[in-house]
């Protein structure tokens, strides 16, 4: 069982998820533009498939997951600044691995080429499949 859950968005978590987001973020986008920005985060958040992650009976970050017949892709991945390098992250995409293994369908994510997160990914078995706008998709290596 895995030690996290998740709920569906609610009026007013905006708020929540843009600090996580930008404060990940900014260190990594050259030329950051705010509105953009923002308006992307606005177009995920308001996506049925974003959600925010619950830990504890309590908030710890927010996700965007778009399933389709075949795939499964994890759009977006934000832990609170002090959720991160606790492993919440890895039990969180070895959950989606696993998931993606038991329909059959191929799991894939996309990170910025300078995300050391992507180190993360690489351990997990997440090998690059395409690039695109200093992004890497990543997909899950067959097993």
């Amino acid at each position: 069982m895995a030690d996290f859950e998740f709920r569906r968005l609610r009026p007013g978590d905006t708020a929540y998820c843009w600090p996580i987001y930008s404060e990940a973020m900014v260190p990594l986008v050259s030329g950051w533009n705010e509105a953009a920005q923002r308006s992307m985060v606005e177009r995920a958040l308001g996506d049925e498939g974003a959600s925010i992650m619950v830990v504890d009976k309590s908030d710890a970050g927010w996700l965007h997951v778009s399933e389709t017949r075949f795939d499964i892709h994890l759009g977006h991945l934000y832990l609170e600044a002090d959720r991160r390098n606790q492993g919440l992250g890895t039990r969180f995409l070895q959950w989606m691995t696993e998931r993606a293994q038991r329909k059959a369908k191929t799991f894939t994510l996309d990170v910025m080429a300078n995300n050391r997160a992507r180190a993360l990914y690489e351990r997990m078995g997440f090998v690059a499949a395409g690039t695109s706008a200093g992004k890497i998709r990543m997909q899950q290596r067959a097993s």
